[in-house]
């Protein structure tokens, strides 16, 4: 009993800090080396927010603005440099620079707090002036949602205007329960599963 217990607590715990493992370095980075849009592990949008971003980058890339996007919900987004979180303009500028080898697209970082932007051998001064207006609000939705308007903004300034389609309506501000809860969950299950057999034999031994 003890020894299938101790099995399942440690098959939990390795399951529960494998984000955490993940998320090294810099996770951004390691993501968008491949791909146009990093998004928290921990406060996704909903799959038709998703979806909405995932167009309008794609309809920025055809209209001739190729642009990478970065959520950031948390400090643990950030890996070893959690010190830079609600510092989206700085955070914009480490990550473009270590993208630089692979990318000279325009970087939008996105945090609670507000925007970030960068661009190589640009002065990020006059699209830190046209973003002013958008805002981020709470959640992964609303993350998105900027997302989407930044790029919106900054394509059109750059000569690329996009048609961006409506939010979604059912726009929900977070992804699920959190990894705790769901940590918790995870754990009485296995202690049930463990435990039912033996109490059946011991109830059939009376």
């Amino acid at each position: 009993m003890a020894r299938r217990l101790g099995l399942a607590l440690a098959v939990l715990v390795a399951l529960g800090l494998a984000p955490a493992a993940r998320a090294d370095g810099d996770p951004a980075s390691d993501v968008l080396y491949s791909a146009n849009v990093f998004y928290s592990f921990d406060q996704r949008p909903s799959d038709a927010t998703q979806t909405r971003l995932n167009t309008v980058v794609e309809n920025a890339r055809k209209a001739g603005y190729p642009v990478k996007v970065t959520l950031i919900a948390s400090a643990a987004d950030l890996g070893a440099v959690p010190v830079l979180f609600e510092q989206p303009r700085r955070y914009a500028r480490f990550l473009g620079l270590e993208l630089a080898f692979v990318s000279k697209s325009p970087l939008v970082v996105v945090m609670p707090n507000g925007l970030g932007y960068f661009r190589v051998h640009e002065n990020p001064a006059k699209a830190y002036a046209a973003l002013r207006p958008v805002r981020v609000g709470s959640g992964g939705d609303a993350q998105a949602n900027a997302a989407v308007e930044a790029i919106g903004t900054l394509a059109a300034q750059a000569g690329h205007p996009l048609a961006i389609p409506p939010p979604a309506a059912s726009s929900n501000s977070s992804s699920g329960p959190p990894r705790l809860i769901l940590l918790t969950a995870g754990i009485a299950a296995l202690l049930v599963a463990v435990a039912a057999p033996i109490v059946i034999r011991r109830r059939a031994r009376r």
